[in-house]
């Protein structure tokens, strides 16, 4: 091994773990778990790597860009090397495998990949979000209430007033998760927000004709910011989890956190405008509350009726903003991963291409993946099933009981490699 120490990537951790603690050569560990389903060669540990990007929709290898394979190889070997010092590896006709002490070792981070399967399991559960969206809009409520009181603010105490109003419903989506009462419970959600835009609506329409100049502090201020803060953080948890377990009332609260943020930035303005007096600012915000309350409850009350029919295209647009940015990133990748493939002659027919496809977003074969309890991509079948058919569909393969890339194919492959070394490494 003749490398230096400025060109190993594990800034030559090698030669100093005598008394070091485990997260400063934890790298090391992983290594080991590559090795928990038996011997495996450099290739065979280097797809253990890759397994983690392709989870993420990188269709790349887990190492310096900068490096090339034959690097990257023996930065691996190097690492193997020194565990074989240490007694936790032993190689044999080009395997590697470990020892009773090796396999001691790795057990540490799959016992707390198991931990974190756990915690992972009880913050995304529909049950736990309803639980911490009451928290949060309670404490919220409380806040904003008295700062409205005290400031005499419309649009605080419009928003306030929605905030208490959020903390019960979110009591009821609990109580709708635990019970299976889910749909009942969204339109109880529904009606109750349409009830409440309905309530501002009126109280900012009476305050235009009686205005009043709200008394705005630092306490005012902060108690916005607060609020914009809590609700964005929110907005993604229940968005997210909404998404992924299909939870309706989930969703609507989200859409209710999203407005909240965006009413949070109304009414700093409205304060803005009242020192500098124009309390008329502040007035015309909580009718502004009032009519984006009003409008996203008309929506979601339109939406609840089409889902009542079995129509859930309504509810997808309140996905999070970059989820459908990313899908489609997602199956680029994968798009021209296949088409490398095709290219490269390891598949002649679509079932050949399918069957690698499905390999790719296999991860059973990775332990501390298959203990976070993934064992295959979320989405990776849908992905494949409306790539395969692209490819044919928009021109980028012919297909006639064989597969070659057209024109549109090549070009699309050549533009992907380009500048890019390493990528389609699998």
């Amino acid at each position: 091994m003749d490398e230096t120490e400025s060109t190993r990537p594990w800034r030559g951790m090698h030669h100093r773990v005598s008394g070091r603690k485990r997260d400063d050569y934890g790298q090391y560990y992983d290594l080991a778990v590559a090795l928990t389903d038996g011997p495996r060669a450099v290739e065979e540990i280097k797809g253990h790597y890759e397994s983690y990007l392709r989870l993420l929709g990188f269709f790349t290898p887990l190492k310096p860009f900068s490096f090339s394979d034959e690097e990257w190889d023996r930065e691996i070997r190097a690492a193997l090397a020194v565990m074989t010092e240490w007694g936790w590896v032993v190689e044999e006709d080009g395997k590697y495998s470990l020892t009773e002490k090796g396999r001691g070792e790795a057990e540490k981070p799959l016992r707390d990949m198991r931990r974190a399967r756990t915690t992972i399991g009880t913050i995304t559960k529909p049950e736990t979000v309803s639980k911490v969206s009451t928290g949060a809009h309670l404490l919220l409520a409380a806040v904003k209430l008295p700062a409205a009181m005290l400031s005499g603010s419309v649009g605080l105490l419009n928003d306030g007033i929605d905030t208490l109003l959020d903390g019960l419903s979110s009591i009821l989506v609990y109580l709708g998760f635990r019970y299976d009462r889910e749909r009942a419970v969204n339109v109880v959600l529904t009606l109750l927000m349409l009830g409440v835009s309905l309530m501002t609506l009126n109280e900012a329409a009476k305050r235009l004709l009686t205005p009043y100049s709200p008394e705005v502090d630092w306490f005012t201020f902060a108690t916005t910011m607060l609020s914009a803060l809590v609700c964005g953080l929110l907005y993604f948890y229940q968005s997210f989890i909404g998404a992924q377990s299909g939870s309706i009332a989930l969703i609507t609260q989200s859409v209710d956190s999203r407005n909240h943020v965006v009413v949070a930035a109304s009414v700093t303005a409205g304060l803005i405008g009242s020192l500098y007096d124009a309390a008329i600012l502040d007035t015309l915000v909580g009718l502004g509350v009032a009519l984006i309350l009003f409008r996203s409850a008309v929506e979601l009350l339109i939406e609840m009726v089409k889902s009542i029919g079995g129509d859930e295209q309504g509810l997808t647009k309140h996905r999070l903003p970059f989820s459908e940015r990313y899908q489609a990133f997602r199956r680029s990748q994968l798009r021209d991963w296949l088409l490398y493939k095709v290219d490269n002659g390891e598949a002649a027919t679509m079932e050949g291409l399918r069957k690698l496809g499905s390999k790719a977003y296999d991860f059973s074969n990775n332990p501390m993946l298959r203990e976070l309890g993934v064992a295959a991509h979320p989405a990776g079948e849908s992905d494949l099933e409306a790539v395969t058919r692209e490819l044919v569909d928009d021109g980028y393969l012919e297909d006639d009981g064989e597969i070659r890339l057209t024109r549109k194919g090549s070009d699309t492959l050549r533009k992907s490699l380009s500048g890019k070394k390493h990528i389609f490494h699998m």
